[in-house]
This record gives structure tokens, C-alpha cells and sequence, in this order.
């Protein structure tokens, strides 16, 4: 079976069952299959010894990886207390460790909001809700002057 490795943090907030559901999304809209998606816990989700031993236990089960990815969030209180690795080094110290134990594998970064763990994926733009008006007004010209529309006539 293949699997998925999702690193986050220690904090309680963190919705696991919210976190997978976000990570399956995206595994589908990247065409990847994964069987299992694993939501691994450390501190401040540095890739630590968690990681480390679940990536031996796969290879030792011969169960390829198939994606990874570390998923820092907002209102981290390990963060504030300095014990956070940057992304980018972390998803680095990610694949290294992938890379020793002969697993290759994608490693994505994202950004979870703490309020409502909503997964942002760091390769994929925000969205963001624009207001659509219907028939909000008469057309108006670049010069701001209302524009005048001609009606045809059916002829008679």
C-alpha cells in the first residue's frame, strides 16, 4: 500500500481527521494515490524522530512513499519560543531523510490556519472570494461617462 507522510505540530488544535481530509484533496488533484496518510506529530512539525522511524517502518513493510509534506500553522507557540524550523529547511531535512532510507518522494510545504485548519498548499494560490454583481447599473465607458446602448428594431 502506498503512503503519504504529513508533518505537523504538536498542537492540540491541530485537526488530524481535518488535516487528512485536506491532504486526500490534494493527492487527487495531483493524481497521486496513497492508501494511508499518516499526520505525524513534532514539535513545531519539524521532521524529527517520528518521521524518521515511520519512514523506516514503511521500508521495512515495503511500503512505498508517495508524497510527503510539512505543514507549519499560525499561532504557533513553538514557533514564538524559537524551536520551529524554517520551511523550507524543513521540507530540505524532509527529503534528506527520504533520501537515506532510498525513498523518493515529492515533499510539499503548506500553511494550516490554527482558527479553522484550513490547508493552504505553498505552490497553490489563495482563494479568494470576489463579489459578483448582477445588473449592478448602467454600462459605463473608461472615462466614467454612461454609455449609451443602441436597441436594434425588428423590422416591421
Amino acid at each position: 500500500m502506498a503512503s503519504a507522510l504529513v508533518g505537523v505540530c504538536v498542537d492540540p488544535r491541530i485537526n488530524h481527521e481535518l488535516i487528512r481530509i485536506q491532504v486526500r484533496q490534494r493527492l487527487e488533484r495531483s493524481g497521486i494515490r496513497a492508501e494511508r496518510i499518516y499526520v505525524l506529530n513534532e514539535v513545531g512539525g519539524n521532521p524529527g524522530a517520528n518521521f524518521r522511524n515511520t519512514v523506516q517502518l514503511l521500508a521495512r513493510a515495503g511500503e512505498p512513499i508517495v508524497f510527503c509534506s510539512v505543514l507549519h500553522h499560525d499561532d504557533c507557540l513553538s514557533a514564538q519560543s524559537g524551536l520551529r524550523t524554517d520551511l523550507a529547511v524543513a521540507a530540505q531535512q524532509m527529503a534528506a531523510e527520504l533520501s537515506r532510507a532510498n525513498a523518493h518522494s515529492p515533499v510539499l510545504t503548506g500553511h494550516i490556519r490554527t482558527e479553522n485548519n484550513q490547508l493552504l498548499w505553498s505552490d497553490e494560490p489563495e482563494w479568494r472570494y470576489v463579489p459578483f454583481t448582477f445588473g449592478a447599473g448602467a454600462p459605463v465607458s473608461s472615462s466614467g461617462r454612461d454609455v449609451q446602448v443602441a436597441h436594434s428594431q425588428k423590422p416591421g
